[in-house]
């Protein structure tokens, strides 16, 4: 894991490290996201669309006939 740092001006603004940026595809313009878990923050790159991103999320589960895939998992839930 590697690690930068930045500081806070006094309007609450921060210029994202160069290695950050390049790591990440950061360009001029785009938007990112803070995602909040505790106190911690993390940040990524906002999806042009969440849409495309999601896209094919989970895909692994529908390869199956549907119907052998609801009687396998109802099946798990009696062990």
């Amino acid at each position: 894991m590697k690690t930068a740092t930045a500081q806070v001006s006094s309007k609450y603004q921060m210029v994202i490290p160069r290695e950050v940026r390049k790591a990440l595809g950061i360009k001029p313009h785009d938007q990112v996201l803070f995602l909040i878990d505790g106190d911690r923050a993390y940040l990524r790159p906002r999806p042009k669309s969440f849409t495309e991103k999601l896209s094919g999320l989970h895909a692994h589960v529908w390869q199956q006939p549907t119907e052998q895939w609801l009687r396998e998992e109802r099946e798990s839930w009696e062990e």
